[in-house]
């Protein structure tokens, strides 16, 4: 049995959906099952009977933070993809993300060990590793604590950390840090955001870099690192390290979006930033945007991701080809 959790996010719904359609016996955690018709949307794009294909999954209603929950899904369970995380960057979620990223992994962590998993496969962050601005980032790129003040970056390395722990006691798992990943089927939150907020005339850029990777090639190179006999090891998942000016010009092209593109300054955003602190004092006003968000967009990184392709000889899908498809499914959703 195959244990997921976070099916019912971007990633875990993509990889639910390929080990459904390769006939594996999953099990899947889920919080809420309002979200679940988002995943037979997902389901939708790769078969012609995704109800079929969603039933054929055990769905578990627990939570990595609730262990005695937790624990009974582990039954009989062999392997395990650890996808659920807390995405937020607001300062103020951080006792959250850290009690989902930190918490969480170490239940997991746990109880692959107590139940003896034969593998743990840990989906990390681009955003764990250090940064480099003269020559491309590698998986032995050491974070640096003291420049980096993003909650999410924070919680994530840390949530690294407890799998590392976990090795340390005899378990056999792999990390995979994947890029900002571009998938289908959630139009209201993520990369799916943007396809939706194009097709109602967004239209600016910064003048950053940003390392990204088709949802596909991370669920492929997940379940191959799994199937090998590669273990205690972390990979970068990245496909392409592309301006934001040209990835937005491929989404724009891609929707049909015919309006010309506008370059934000950092002061801009910077701006933004106060307004937006002051409106979100207002009732039932959240915040848009915060400063961990800002300095991103401006940064010019590069990730190697050659340890992931030469050990597993994926063959990564061209971003202008994964947007196109992506695009195609928003246009019929």
């Amino acid at each position: 049995m195959i244990l997921v959790t976070g099916g019912t996010g971007l990633l875990g719904a993509h990889l639910l959906c390929k080990l459904a359609v390769q006939g594996k016996s999953v099990r899947a955690i889920y919080r809420d099952a309002t979200k679940f018709e988002a995943v037979k949307k997902v389901f939708s794009y790769y078969s012609e009977t995704p109800d079929l294909l969603f039933d054929s999954i055990e769905w578990v209603q627990s939570d990595i933070t609730d262990v005695p929950a937790l624990d009974i899904a582990f039954e009989n369970v062999s392997k395990v993809y650890h996808c659920a995380a807390d995405l937020s960057f607001n300062p103020k979620n951080y006792a959250k993300s850290r009690q989902v990223n930190v918490v969480g992994t170490a239940n997991i962590v746990n109880l692959c060990l107590s139940h003896k998993v034969e593998k743990l496969c840990h989906v990390s962050s681009i955003a764990t590793l250090g940064e480099e601005l003269l020559k491309p980032i590698t998986e032995e790129t050491r974070w640096n604590p003291e420049s980096n003040q993003n909650i999410y970056a924070i919680t994530k390395y840390d949530a690294e950390l407890e799998v590392w722990r976990g090795i340390q006691e005899g378990l056999n798992a792999v990390v995979v840090q994947p890029g900002v990943i571009l998938g289908a089927g959630f139009w209201n939150s993520g990369t799916g955001e943007i396809f939706n907020k194009v097709s109602k005339g967004f239209r600016y850029y910064t003048s950053g870099t940003v390392g990204v990777v088709d949802v596909n090639d991370v669920t492929e190179s997940m379940i191959n690192l799994m199937d090998s006999k590669i273990t205690n090891d972390k990979f970068i998942i990245v496909s392409e390290n592309i301006g934001y000016k040209k990835l937005m010009q491929v989404i724009s092209v891609a929707i049909g979006s015919k309006n010309s593109l506008v370059e934000v300054k950092r002061w801009q955003l910077l701006l933004y930033l106060q307004i937006d602190k002051l409106l979100s004092c207002f009732p039932g006003r959240e915040r848009s945007v915060y400063k961990a968000n800002i300095n991103s967009v401006f940064k010019q990184l590069v990730y190697d991701a050659s340890k992931i392709k030469n050990t597993i000889d994926v063959k990564f899908i061209p971003i202008n080809e994964s947007v196109s498809t992506i695009a195609e499914f928003f246009k019929k959703d």
